[in-house]
């Protein structure tokens, strides 16, 4: 903790120039709602995780690469690809270790699926072979970020009194999205809270009241700058952490 600012870590994908470019709309909202942003190489090893957890308030996990279906006991679909084991190893385990300990965490496409699989969920692996009735969820890249992205946005169906309905009150409910996998199952701790017309999971939102966990399936990192909604889901994670920060410092002055 630095001042008052929560340490939130932002996992990033150094080795793809893409997702490099869109670094900053990861770490800017955060900045924004009050926290000390730090980075998180996905190559981290799997034994700096307990390190890295005595310094964090919380974590927001990104987009990018299938997860590797063995994590949740399938085979690997023909359309499963690319795997990148060392990511999904420090991820999972990020996250698995983060749910235990009540670790704020905010997942963005496949962070929603990092975290699910964490809890002990399972993924579809291609939405449009596997999941009945799919339209077309993976859409251009570079149109993700449009302000009027068009055939790219499509509507989502929140559960009432869900965060996800909370986020997107006060204008149409629709959002961007750019994946081929979602959310087929979640674990004990995580609740479906918003779906597509077809089916696809949107969103999972922690419910036990053992700490903040959601993920989102669509990139909110590309628009909050243009709709404070999309800024929304950031400022609670962050007020999750500051709270996380005030409540490890408690534990520690009674010892």
């Amino acid at each position: 903790m630095i001042g008052d600012r929560p340490v939130i870590g932002y996992t990033v994908e150094l080795e793809d120039p893409l997702l490099i470019h869109v670094e900053a709309s990861l770490r800017e909202p955060l900045e924004r709602a009050g926290a000390l942003a730090l980075p998180l190489s996905r190559a981290t090893p799997v034994d700096r995780i307990e390190q890295l957890l005595s310094i964090l308030d919380g974590v927001q996990f990104c987009g990018g690469a299938d997860v590797d279906p063995a994590h949740y006991g399938e085979d690997r679909h023909e359309l499963t690809k690319p795997i990148k084991a060392n990511h999904d190893a420090f991820e999972i385990e990020l996250a698995r270790r983060g749910l235990e300990r009540g670790l704020p965490m905010l997942g963005i496409c496949r962070g929603i699926q990092v975290i699910a699989v964490a809890d002990g969920g399972k993924l579809t692996q291609d939405v449009e072979t596997l999941h009945d009735g799919a339209r077309r969820h993976r859409h251009g890249w570079q149109d993700l970020a449009l302000e009027d992205p068009g055939e790219h946005w499509h509507d989502i169906f929140p559960t009432p009194g869900s965060g996800a309905e909370r986020w997107l009150d006060g204008g149409p409910p629709h959002v961007n999205s750019f994946h081929h996998q979602c959310v087929a199952a979640t674990g004990e701790r995580l609740q479906v809270t918003s779906r597509s017309a077809d089916g696809v999971v949107e969103s999972i939102e922690r419910t036990d009241g053992d700490g903040f966990a959601a993920g989102l399936q669509w990139h909110n990192e590309l628009q909050w700058h243009r709709d404070e909604r999309f800024l929304r889901p950031f400022a609670d994670l962050v007020d999750a952490a500051r709270q996380y920060r005030l409540t490890r410092a408690g534990e520690l002055e009674r010892r």
